[in-house]
């Protein structure tokens, strides 16, 4: 059985593939690495300045991407900026990696001496010793500070803001300031619907910082424009920013002058690129890439209550956002798909009591000269008016979920789709075993509804305004599409989650067939 956490003893960076990739088969959740001498020692003395491991904390990072991105790998600093600190780690150690063989009472009196928190029934690792030469630690800025600083959106933490905090930890010996950006400004960025609150970002930033650095003194704190708190800090001393974010250090020094504050050296790091980047995204290691992966992915657990079969997918979306696409390939790949804007339509036919509510309620001059109620005529009354929508609803929305209950009663299929942009709105799910969305820019969107229904800009944002936020939408789903790129890459994402899907089920019926027994 894979352990939860290791951790893994490095004393020479230049074997960091084969070190990574044993951990990669052992190791379920967490992997910190600590580097020490082949004597077992810390390296930290004053032929080894703090700077000096910068290289070596960035090349473990790269090579994590590489050999076990699945992995939360945390490069501990304590040691080597202090050859009297323990390894502190907030996850209790259930492996022990090292990368060449010691002898039992070396492994013994180390984890004695230096391994705080390490559960009873830990087990320990030596791999087989390679040869290779020393590992040189170097950098050109030996430089510390007693308080730096940087900022950023840290959402979905990954191993480039892993490295940008690092080099600012490595560099400080008291106090460590973390701007997380507050989510006023984060529309602009791509997939900003899935980007975590800013509590819970804050979170992840404290808890990474505190496991690989607890000696610091930690300042995170939300910011709401671009300078945070550097335009009115006189004590601090650093800035780290990324090779991309240069620009924006030079902002801060000249804010900071205008504020009658001294300047802060900047230390600008390049990232590191993604080993296997795909369509449409960045190839340096990004959140935006992180989010763009999630797509099509299971967002948060599911737990309904209804019978497994069929397996109801609840699909929705605002208006021109793609759910009839999705909808569609969902049709092909074997679901049973109920559109409710049909069903509407036949809930709306001359003879219903749904019509004969909504002629009542709206008037004579909404019908057409088949006697059908014409929705070009209608529209623009309840689309004006929040009250004479909300009657509308009121009776509509009943008679479509007792069509779409008698679909379902009556239905063979495995997996039931209930394509309703109104879906939450109408509270419809509590019918679906999960909530799928689909989402898209809102240009982009006024510009769909535009040439598709052929209204002027004005009424395609009415018709926007009307509806929830795709921020909305994508709180409430459980997985998410986004129909910005071509089609292929929106079936691709259909694809993922339909197969996921199928594993989810399966999994599902394993559980209920291993409980009868």
């Amino acid at each position: 059985m894979l352990a939860k956490t290791g951790l893994v003893v490095i004393s020479n960076p230049t074997q960091l593939s084969r070190i990574l990739r044993s951990a990669q088969k052992q190791v379920k959740n967490m992997l910190y690495v600590q580097l020490m001498s082949k004597q077992l020692q810390p390296f930290a003395s004053p032929q080894h300045p703090w700077p000096s491991f910068s290289q070596a904390i960035k090349s473990i990072y790269s090579q994590a991407a590489s050999d076990c991105g699945n992995l939360d790998v945390r490069v501990l600093l304590s040691s080597l900026k202090d050859n009297l600190a323990k390894i502190k780690t907030h996850a209790a150690i259930d492996l022990v990696i090292f990368d060449c063989e010691y002898n039992k009472n070396d492994i013994d009196q180390f984890l004695k001496q230096w391994v705080e928190n390490i559960n009873k029934d830990f087990n320990v690792v030596t791999l087989k010793s390679e040869l290779a030469s020393e590992y040189i630690f170097s950098a050109e800025d030996h430089k510390v500070y007693n308080h730096t600083v940087l900022g950023g959106t840290f959402d979905h933490m990954h191993l480039a803001h892993k490295i940008l905090l690092s080099e600012a930890a490595l560099r400080s010996q008291k106090k460590m300031t973390v701007g997380v950006t507050e989510e006023n400004m984060l529309e602009n960025k791509i997939l900003w619907e899935l980007i975590d609150p800013v509590a819970v970002r804050m979170k992840a930033v404290q808890s990474f910082l505190s496991d690989i650095s607890p000696e610091l003194e930690l300042n995170i704190v939300p910011i709401t424009d671009p300078m945070g708190p550097t335009k009115s800090d006189p004590s601090m001393g650093l800035l780290v920013v990324s090779a991309e974010t240069l620009k924006g250090g030079d902002m801060v020094n000249e804010i900071r002058r205008q504020n009658g504050l001294p300047s802060v050296d900047i230390l600008s790091v390049e990232l590191i690129d993604e080993p296997s980047p795909r369509p449409n995204e960045e190839t340096k290691i990004s959140s935006s890439t992180g989010r763009l992966r999630l797509l099509g992915s299971l967002l948060k657990p599911v737990n309904s209550k209804l019978p497994r079969k069929p397996y109801i997918i609840g699909l929705t979306g605002g208006i021109a956002s793609g759910k009839s696409g999705v909808a569609k390939y969902l049709g092909e790949l074997g679901a049973q798909v109920i559109n409710c804007d049909l069903v509407a339509h036949q809930v709306y036919l001359p003879g219903t009591e749904c019509h004969r509510q909504v002629v009542t309620e709206f008037g004579q001059s909404i019908i057409s000269e088949n006697g059908e109620i014409d929705r070009t005529k209608l529209g623009p009354i309840v689309f004006g008016s929040k009250e004479k929508l909300d009657k509308l609803n009121a009776i509509v929305w009943p008679a479509i979920a007792q069509n779409v209950a008698e679909q379902i009663r009556v239905s063979t299929a495995d997996v039931i789709v209930i394509e309703a942009a109104v879906l939450l709105a109408a509270q419809w799910q509590h019918m679906c075993h999960e909530v799928w969305a689909t989402i898209c820019r809102r240009d982009e969107a006024i510009k769909r509804i535009q040439e598709r229904n052929k209204l002027t800009e004005q009424q395609a944002e009415q018709r926007i305004n009307a509806q929830p936020s795709s921020k909305y939408y994508a709180g409430q789903a459980h997985v998410v599409f986004c129909s910005m790129w071509d089609v292929q890459y929106t079936q691709g994402q259909v694809a993922k989650a339909w197969e996921l899907l199928q594993q989810r089920i399966r999994d599902a019926a394993a559980i209920s067939h291993e409980s009868k027994y």
